[in-house]
This record gives structure tokens, sequence and C-alpha cells, in this order.
């Protein structure tokens, strides 16, 4: 073997993911020396208006470069952990591949399962950490590689990688910065692992915080909160489950998805939600805390506008307003 061939190493993987943000890591490891036996994804799904069933992004990535695609129902069935052994894996990669692993699967490969976080642990464990970050106004952002155990997001950490937050990214933006960053620090931690050059460290327990499953109320604005605070929500709900708020003009009610804001920090006497001024390229709102200017927005069954196209349009009274959400406490105050 020429050179210094006989030094490269190559570790056989199975790979396991789902969305975009898998496909990245993948694409990193077809072009590394390693070897992919099995690409594990979720289903195919009915989604979109047509109900049509569509494959999962890193389905299509496997099949463009030609590797074998599993998708379980349930990965932890006796059947699909069969599958799994039958690829003889060195390692398994997980990255966002939506079925929590069992610790039977975990003990599947020599070297364990691998897991790209799009955080930097302990730090946002869970299912949407990429939008926890903005939500919480996090100065760095980051990515970690974990060795998975029967915790969520507990294992011990290998590798991690930190970027300077960018004050005005939205998750879909910080998205495309992790994906790639994620996809190289894996090809870095398999090249290690390999040659028995990797230390994995414990989490610091106390420093854990949690980023649950998002749904698509998280994304209603309630402007008894701070313009800033509803700009990181706008932001880390952008594209999914996007943020929204009801103007309410006369009666006829506007459900408006909010997807470009800029918060004022300026006071005025008022009840939040009250618009202080609607013309021009904003609707700017009264917060509990300074003021948002909505710049962009989508009513119901129409495209993405800029405001200024909105207003042309919409026939707002004088008295419109946003209305404010009802708490838990609001209901409880009213029995």
């Amino acid at each position: 073997m020429a050179g210094a061939d006989w030094l490269k190493t190559v570790m056989r993987i199975v790979f396991m993911g789902t969305p975009e943000f898998a496909s990245a890591a993948l694409e990193c490891l077809v072009a590394s020396e390693h070897e992919l036996a099995l690409v594990v994804t979720q289903p195919d799904r009915r989604a979109g208006r047509g109900k049509k069933l569509q494959a999962p992004p890193v389905k299509a990535l496997a099949e463009k470069f030609g590797i074998e695609v599993f998708q379980p129902e349930k990965i932890n069935t006796r059947s699909a952990r069969a599958r799994v052994v039958e690829a003889k894996p060195d390692v398994v990669v997980v990255v966002a591949f939506g079925q929590i692993l069992r610790p039977l699967f975990l003990a599947l490969p020599r070297h364990g399962c691998l897991n790209v976080h799009a955080s930097l642990l302990p730090r946002h464990r869970g299912a949407s950490p990429i939008n926890a970050q903005i939500l919480h106004n996090d100065l760095e952002v980051g990515v970690t590689i974990m060795r998975m155990d029967e915790g969520l997001d507990t294992g011990p950490i290998g590798l991690r990688a930190a970027l300077p937050a960018n004050p005005r990214e939205t998750a879909g933006e910080l998205h495309d910065r992790l994906a790639p960053l994620g996809g190289k620090l894996i090809v870095e931690a398999l090249d290690a692992l390999e040659v028995g050059d990797f230390v994995f460290e414990p989490q610091q327990a106390m420093a854990a915080t949690y980023a649950g499953l998002m749904s698509k109320t998280d994304g209603q604005l309630d402007f008894r909160r701070s313009a800033f605070e509803l700009d990181r929500q706008v932001r880390a709900y952008n594209p999914w489950p996007g943020a929204y708020a009801d103007l309410i003009s006369g009666d006829d009610p506007h459900r408006l998805k909010v997807l470009e804001c800029l918060p004022q920090d300026e006071q005025h006497e008022g009840e939040p939600g009250r618009i202080l001024e609607a013309k021009g390229a904003a609707i700017r709102v009264l917060c509990g805390s300074g003021v948002l200017e909505l710049l962009q927005v989508k009513p119901p069954g129409r495209r993405p506008m800029a405001t200024r196209d909105f207003l042309n349009g919409a026939r707002l009274s004088s008295d419109c307003h946003f209305s404010i959400p009802k708490s838990s406490e609001d209901s409880h105050e009213s029995d």
C-alpha cells in the first residue's frame, strides 16, 4: 500500500436520521473514508395539501448515493435490532432520528451510539435545541457529539464546537449554520474514535436545561411580554411553527403570521397590544416593555408580504389592536 494509506482507518457505520439537519451529516460521512453500511430513517409520511406520500430527506439522499435504506415503524423491536446487527456496525451515528433508542439497541455496536446534538450540551437537551438557543438569547451556539445513554441527551460528551450567535438570526438560518458543522464534527469524532484518541467527559448535570417538543400554539405572541422577548420568539419559530397574533379590527379579526419584526426600546402609555401606528413599512405595537415593529407578515391563505403591502390592502378600523392570549392565570381568576 503506497504512502501513508495503511494509517487510514475505516469505521463501519449505521446512520440513523430523518430531516434536513441529518442530511448534512450523512453527506459529510459519504465524503469521508468511513463505510456506510445502512441508513435507518422514519417511514414515508403523507404531508402537504394533497397529503401525498413523501420520503424523509435522509432517504432521498441515501438513495442518491446508493446506500441501503431501512424504515421501521418502531426501532426497538427485535426484528429492527436484528436488521441493524446484520449490518455489523462498529458504531451507530444518530442525528435527529425521531425515535428514542432503548438500552438493548444502544448496546449493539462495539463503539456505542454517537449522537450529533444541535446545542452546546448540557444546555438545551431535548427535541428543539436550535429554537431554544434563540429563545434564550444564547451568546454562543453550537453542536455536541455525545455517546448516547438511557437518559434524554445525558450521555458523556466527546466533542463540542461553538460559534458566536447572530443577534438577528432565525431558527432556519441557525439550522443552516449548524447542520454542516455537525457533519464536520462527527467525521472528526469517528476518526479519533477508531484510533483510540477520543475521551468522553460526563456532563455537568447541574447546568442542564431542556428544550421540549414544539407545538403550533407556542408561536402565539403575547404582547404583555417585552418587545425583545417577542422578537426572539418570532425568530426562534421561523420557519416552524411560526409566530402569530390576532389583529382585531371591528368585527373582522385577522390572524397574522409574523415573519420579521424589530424591537424598539421605547416606552408609551397604554395597554399591551395597542397599535401605536399602522402606516408606511411597519405596524408598531405596544408591548409590556418596548415597542415591536412588524415588518413582514402572512395573512391567512395568502403569501408572505411586507407589512407595507398588507397595509395597502387591509381596511383597519381606528380602534384596531392585537388580542392578548388568555392565560391559565386569567382563567383561574375568572372562575
